[in-house]
Protein backbone atom coordinates (compact mmCIF):
# COMPACT_ATOMS: atom_id res chain seq x y z
CA UNK A 1 0.00 0.00 0.00
CA UNK A 2 1.36 3.00 -0.93
CA UNK A 3 1.53 6.42 1.04
CA UNK A 4 -0.94 8.77 -0.66
CA UNK A 5 0.41 11.55 -2.74
CA UNK A 6 -2.02 13.61 -5.02
CA UNK A 7 -0.29 13.04 -8.78
CA UNK A 8 -1.02 14.35 -12.07
CA UNK A 9 -1.98 11.22 -14.18
CA UNK A 10 0.78 10.97 -17.17
CA UNK A 11 -0.80 12.81 -19.77
CA UNK A 12 -1.76 10.75 -23.22
CA UNK A 13 -3.10 11.57 -26.21
CA UNK A 14 -6.58 11.98 -26.40
CA UNK A 15 -9.43 12.04 -29.36
CA UNK A 16 -11.40 14.93 -28.26
CA UNK A 17 -9.75 18.01 -26.79
CA UNK A 18 -12.44 17.97 -24.14
CA UNK A 19 -10.36 17.34 -20.67
CA UNK A 20 -12.17 14.66 -18.64
CA UNK A 21 -12.43 15.62 -14.57
CA UNK A 22 -9.61 14.17 -12.62
CA UNK A 23 -11.32 12.36 -9.37
CA UNK A 24 -10.04 11.71 -6.25
CA UNK A 25 -12.17 8.67 -4.21
CA UNK A 26 -12.04 9.10 -0.59
CA UNK A 27 -13.74 5.56 1.00
CA UNK A 28 -14.45 5.18 4.20
CA UNK A 29 -17.17 2.28 5.87
CA UNK A 30 -21.00 4.02 5.43
CA UNK A 31 -19.85 6.90 3.59
CA UNK A 32 -22.20 9.08 6.44
CA UNK A 33 -18.80 10.70 8.15
CA UNK A 34 -15.22 10.60 7.19
CA UNK A 35 -15.28 9.93 3.46
CA UNK A 36 -18.27 13.07 2.58
CA UNK A 37 -16.14 15.08 5.31
CA UNK A 38 -13.09 14.53 3.47
CA UNK A 39 -14.51 15.13 -0.42
CA UNK A 40 -16.25 18.04 1.14
CA UNK A 41 -13.12 19.68 2.81
CA UNK A 42 -11.29 18.40 -0.38
CA UNK A 43 -13.41 20.21 -2.63
CA UNK A 44 -13.69 23.48 -0.90
CA UNK A 45 -9.87 23.98 0.04
CA UNK A 46 -7.67 22.08 -2.37
CA UNK A 47 -9.82 21.18 -5.41
CA UNK A 48 -8.50 23.22 -8.60
CA UNK A 49 -8.69 22.94 -12.52
CA UNK A 50 -10.30 19.78 -13.51
CA UNK A 51 -9.47 17.92 -10.34
CA UNK A 52 -12.68 17.04 -8.01
CA UNK A 53 -13.25 14.63 -4.59
CA UNK A 54 -15.82 11.84 -4.29
CA UNK A 55 -16.21 9.51 -1.80
CA UNK A 56 -17.99 6.16 -1.13
CA UNK A 57 -18.62 3.78 1.30
CA UNK A 58 -17.26 -0.19 1.53
CA UNK A 59 -21.00 -1.06 3.21
CA UNK A 60 -23.37 2.16 2.41
CA UNK A 61 -26.51 1.71 2.18
CA UNK A 62 -28.22 5.00 0.65
CA UNK A 63 -28.09 7.11 3.81
CA UNK A 64 -27.48 11.00 4.28
CA UNK A 65 -24.76 12.34 5.89
CA UNK A 66 -24.71 12.46 9.50
CA UNK A 67 -26.14 14.98 11.25
CA UNK A 68 -23.04 15.80 13.13
CA UNK A 69 -20.72 15.66 10.34
CA UNK A 70 -22.66 18.29 8.11
CA UNK A 71 -22.55 20.42 11.41
CA UNK A 72 -19.22 20.18 11.94
CA UNK A 73 -18.32 21.26 8.05
CA UNK A 74 -20.73 23.99 9.14
CA UNK A 75 -19.21 25.41 11.63
CA UNK A 76 -15.67 24.79 9.98
CA UNK A 77 -17.15 27.52 7.53
CA UNK A 78 -17.18 24.90 4.45
CA UNK A 79 -20.58 25.97 2.35
CA UNK A 80 -22.94 23.46 0.93
CA UNK A 81 -23.13 24.95 -2.74
CA UNK A 82 -22.65 23.84 -6.25
CA UNK A 83 -20.88 20.69 -6.67
CA UNK A 84 -19.96 20.25 -3.48
CA UNK A 85 -23.66 20.52 -1.33
CA UNK A 86 -22.73 18.34 1.06
CA UNK A 87 -25.82 18.68 2.54
CA UNK A 88 -27.65 16.37 0.10
CA UNK A 89 -25.60 13.36 0.56
CA UNK A 90 -26.52 10.26 0.06
CA UNK A 91 -24.33 7.71 0.89
CA UNK A 92 -23.09 5.51 -2.06
CA UNK A 93 -21.20 2.02 -1.88
CA UNK A 94 -17.79 1.74 -3.46
CA UNK A 95 -18.22 0.31 -7.33
CA UNK A 96 -15.31 -1.29 -9.61
CA UNK A 97 -16.65 1.93 -11.82
CA UNK A 98 -15.93 4.24 -9.40
CA UNK A 99 -12.56 2.82 -8.66
CA UNK A 100 -11.57 2.29 -12.37
CA UNK A 101 -12.60 5.86 -13.03
CA UNK A 102 -10.73 7.58 -10.10
CA UNK A 103 -7.16 9.07 -10.81
CA UNK A 104 -6.61 7.88 -6.96
CA UNK A 105 -8.37 5.87 -3.88
CA UNK A 106 -7.82 6.87 -0.85
CA UNK A 107 -9.03 4.53 2.31
CA UNK A 108 -9.65 6.93 5.29
CA UNK A 109 -7.65 3.96 7.33
CA UNK A 110 -5.69 1.05 6.97
CA UNK A 111 -8.63 -1.35 7.41
CA UNK A 112 -10.39 0.24 4.62
CA UNK A 113 -7.22 0.28 1.67
CA UNK A 114 -6.74 -3.32 2.80
CA UNK A 115 -10.38 -4.08 1.67
CA UNK A 116 -10.34 -2.02 -1.19
CA UNK A 117 -6.72 -3.80 -2.28
CA UNK A 118 -8.64 -7.12 -1.73
CA UNK A 119 -11.96 -5.87 -3.90
CA UNK A 120 -10.31 -4.05 -6.51
CA UNK A 121 -6.55 -5.68 -7.19
CA UNK A 122 -6.24 -4.35 -10.76
CA UNK A 123 -6.66 -0.96 -9.66
CA UNK A 124 -4.11 -1.86 -6.39
CA UNK A 125 -1.65 1.43 -8.35
CA UNK A 126 -4.13 3.86 -7.32
CA UNK A 127 -5.18 3.07 -3.86
CA UNK A 128 -3.91 4.21 -0.67
CA UNK A 129 -4.19 5.76 2.31
CA UNK A 130 -4.43 8.76 4.61
CA UNK A 131 -1.57 9.61 5.92
CA UNK A 132 -2.96 8.47 9.45
CA UNK A 133 -5.89 6.67 10.15
CA UNK A 134 -8.91 8.76 10.74
CA UNK A 135 -10.86 7.16 13.42
CA UNK A 136 -14.44 6.74 12.94
CA UNK A 137 -16.60 9.25 14.76
CA UNK A 138 -19.73 7.24 14.27
CA UNK A 139 -22.15 7.84 17.13
CA UNK A 140 -19.97 10.51 18.93
CA UNK A 141 -21.11 13.52 19.70
CA UNK A 142 -20.55 16.88 17.77
CA UNK A 143 -17.20 17.67 19.65
CA UNK A 144 -15.79 13.91 18.53
CA UNK A 145 -17.23 14.85 14.75
CA UNK A 146 -15.11 18.39 15.13
CA UNK A 147 -12.32 16.86 16.39
CA UNK A 148 -12.45 14.04 13.34
CA UNK A 149 -12.93 17.38 11.27
CA UNK A 150 -9.42 18.28 12.38
CA UNK A 151 -8.11 15.10 12.08
CA UNK A 152 -8.72 15.21 8.01
CA UNK A 153 -7.83 18.44 7.39
CA UNK A 154 -4.75 17.90 8.79
CA UNK A 155 -3.78 14.99 6.36
CA UNK A 156 -5.74 16.70 3.52
CA UNK A 157 -3.14 19.38 3.99
CA UNK A 158 -0.19 17.02 3.88
CA UNK A 159 -1.52 15.67 0.63
CA UNK A 160 -1.73 18.39 -0.67
CA UNK A 161 1.84 19.61 0.07
CA UNK A 162 2.81 16.46 -1.58
CA UNK A 163 0.77 17.16 -4.49
CA UNK A 164 1.76 20.63 -4.92
CA UNK A 165 5.54 19.57 -4.07
CA UNK A 166 6.04 17.17 -7.11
Amino acid sequence: MSECTLRAAPETEKKTPRREKKTILFVCTGNTCRSPMAEALFNALFAEGDTRAASAGLYADGSPISENAAEALIRRGIPSTGENDYLAHISVPVTEEAVAEAELVIGMTSRHAMDLLCRFPAHASKICVMPEDIPDPFGGDLAVYEACLCEIEKALEAVNQQRIGE
